[in-house]
């Protein structure tokens, strides 16, 4: 071997003449290395791949002329992009290739709000930008931590620069709404880059008088299980032992302080008074559309109702009765800050509606729950648990203070970095499949972890984790100009006497106004303009049905006849729209044949009986309210607007904008206003 070499080095370098030839030829193959590499690229067989597909569809010449070979680049300084992603993809911008069973990276990208030019595609695909290898590109390595986000988390992106809902991210939008509902953020802070924080929208009771509500032997067996108290409970499991949950009840018990306010007694019963009747109950728990707002476990298990309050199929396991009376009688004496309105219930009511959720129980719920007599050690050890738990994050707990920063921050957690996160084996190394597997089981990460076991659906996971991917470095740098901020809440407060009414009859727990308030009912805000004085006083007193298909109902508050005129000569006068004047058409003396011109529109132009009802005989319109009465409800101004922007008068409507003419508008209002209903109907009202 040793004498081959020595051979081999005479002969290539044993003469300067085959030295130079030598050496001229490695420097020969050493420049060829970086153009054959080039040639031999993975882009190169992917723009060669692209060209040989185009070349067999018909649109061929168009395709080919718009494509250009060799690397492309999107760069955009004002966001630290740089983007390659279009040396591959090139077919992103042919319509013609749309068709999904083209392959990738030849499909067109779907269409969005949004041009290649203004983002480029690591905003919201992320990945490394300026790679040019699929693996560097899409793929964690070591030298880059980001890759493509999996496609069902993708609408995050979107949240890195939109802080309102869209309509477009339905996914998003839920992984949101749930961080506020399923209170994450009572122990997370999550901070935006507004400097604000998201704040929660659940609303956990005090546990400062809890002796009043219930016993310690329910809140030892919610303790350990609370959805097989309520399968919607939204409160997580913590997964503690018999002893733990013992003395956790026998401390809520002892710290418990009784609370000043609705001792009112009933009536007393007379010798003679027969127990509350069942039917009686459940007809006022209807007629008082309870449902609403309250969900009840069905026989067959589904669960029906809302979900603005508690569900309410075991509620006579939970409450004593004294308790539940005296708040159905005026719930702010317990909770001044309660969603439940108060309904003013006559004694003869509270009897009925209590005897009736107090029947509804499980008698295995407690069954086997048996606790002696809470000792001090007990008591102390509860104590000592429920500051270790972060019990307090969400609750008032008497003696115990509002922890701060109980849990880690994740205003960035879409960013973290790997090397911060510990993986469970076998896990991918990624953010969204960490964030996923800590939310679908947070102990798995260890058992000695404080982070309880939500009960959750795959999809709220998926939704969860996509609203947490939106929390990233990106979204806190970018420049003001690209961002789309959310828009800032609302603390309107209604004045006086009618407001204090509007809040003990809870009005913004449905209705929104100037801003504030829930989406369940329609948006006050010019409710003034729209409705007529008599009809909105005569329906304070006695909501009737403008939604057949509507399940949930405006319910009867009782007020009485002073309470209803002071509440409709506030929203008369305070709630008018800024755009017209709602005495300016008249409520009646249309012409004839107007009035006839109108209804052809109604009936055949504009089809209006597809989603409304004037005759009951023969429109089967349920989608909007129906109109059998509109003229003796709204205003002839009001609805001569609507007919002509829909949008603007409520926007979100699903009112179609049908770009109405004045006189269409005119005759089409002045059929309306003729709709009266008879005079049975409105001796009723």
């Amino acid at each position: 071997m040793k004498n081959t070499l020595s051979s081999l080095w005479q002969t290539l370098f044993g003469h300067p003449v085959s030295a130079f030839g030598s050496v001229s030829l490695l420097l020969l193959i050493s420049l060829a290395i970086a153009p054959a590499k080039n040639y031999f690229s993975e882009w190169r067989h992917y723009q060669k791949q692209y060209l040989a597909l185009v070349r067999s569809r018909g649109e061929a010449v168009t395709l080919q002329r718009h494509f250009h070979d060799g690397i492309q680049q999107i760069w955009l300084p004002g966001l630290g992009v740089v983007d390659r992603c279009t040396t591959c993809h090139a077919g992103l911008k042919e319509a013609s290739l749309a068709d999904a069973n083209l392959p990738q990276p030849f499909r067109r990208h779907p269409v969005i709000p949004h041009t290649l030019d203004q983002f480029g595609c690591v905003m919201c695909h992320r990945g490394q930008g300026p790679a040019t290898t699929v693996e560097q590109a899409h793929s964690s390595t070591e030298a880059w931590e980001q890759p493509t986000l999996p496609a069902r988390y993708v609408q995050s992106s979107c949240g890195q620069c939109h802080r309102s809902p869209l309509t477009g991210t339905p996914q998003l939008n839920l992984g949101r709404n749930l961080l506020g509902r399923y209170g994450c953020v009572h122990c997370h802070t999550i901070k935006l880059p507004d400097g604000s924080a998201i704040k929660p929208t659940d609303d956990p009771p005090s546990l400062e008088h809890i002796a009043d509500k219930t016993t310690r032997e329910w809140i030892y067996a919610w303790l350990k299980d609370p959805q097989a108290y309520a399968v919607t409970a939204t409160m997580p499991n913590f997964k503690l032992s018999d002893p733990d949950a013992r003395d956790i009840s026998a401390f809520l018990i002892a710290s418990s302080t009784p609370i000043a306010g609705d001792t009112a007694p009933a009536s007393p019963a007379s010798k003679d008074q027969k127990a509350p009747d069942p039917a009686a109950g459940a007809s006022l728990y209807g007629e008082s559309f309870c449902a609403s707002c309250h969900a009840v476990q069905n026989a067959a298990g589904n669960v029906v109702g809302g979900d603005v309050g508690p569900e309410l199929t075991r509620i006579g396991n939970k409450v004593k009765p004294e308790w539940l009376r005296a708040w159905l009688r005026n719930p702010r004496v317990y909770d001044s800050g309660t969603a439940m309105p108060h309904y003013r219930f006559t004694d003869p009511q509270l009897s009925l509606l209590t005897a009736f959720l107090g029947n509804k129980t499980d008698s295995d719920l407690l069954a086997n729950v048996h606790l002696d007599a809470a000792t001090p050690e007990q008591i102390a050890h509860g104590k000592l648990l429920v500051t270790e738990y972060g019990c307090a994050s969400c609750h008032e707990v008497s003696g115990i203070k509002k922890p701060d920063n109980f849990a880690p921050e994740l205003t960035r957690i879409g960013s973290k970095p790997l090397t911060q996160i510990i993986f469970l084996p076998g896990m991918t190394h990624a953010i969204p499949d960490y964030i996923a597997a800590k939310i679908r089981q947070p102990r798995s990460f260890g058992a000695a972890l404080k982070m309880p076991q939500f009960n959750l659906a795959p999809a709220q996971i998926d939704a969860l984790t996509t609203a947490l991917l939106a929390l990233t470095d990106r979204a806190h740098d970018l420049p003001l100009a690209l961002t789309v901020p959310a828009k800032p809440p609302s603390n309107y407060e209604p004045a006086g006497k009618a407001g204090q009414l509007m809040a003990d009859m809870a009005c913004f727990t449905c209705h929104a106004i100037n801003g504030r308030g829930g989406d369940m009912a329609p948006d006050l805000t010019w409710e003034g303009s729209s409705v007529q004085r008599q009809w909105l006083q005569a329906f304070l007193k006695n909501p009737g049905t403008l939604r057949p298909a509507l399940i949930r109902r405006m319910p009867r508050f009782n007020l009485s006849d002073d309470d209803a005129k002071e509440l409709t000569d506030y929203i008369m006068t305070v709630y008018q729209a800024p755009a017209f004047d709602r005495d300016s058409m008249p409520l009646s003396g249309y012409p004839p044949a107007q009035v006839e011109q109108g209804k052809q529109l109604f009936y055949s132009k504009y089809a209006c009986q597809g989603c409304h009802i004037i005759d009951t005989k023969v429109d089967k319109g349920y989608i909007g309210p129906t109109l059998t009465q509109v003229g003796s409800r709204l205003n002839a101004a009001w609805i001569y607007h609507w007919l002509k922007e829909p949008q603007t008068m409520r926007p979100g409507t699903i009112e179609p904008n049908r770009n109405m003419n004045d006189e269409d508008a005119r005759a089409l209002t002045a059929f309306l206003m003729t709709q009266k209903g008879s005079s049975k109907q409105e001796a009723k009202k």
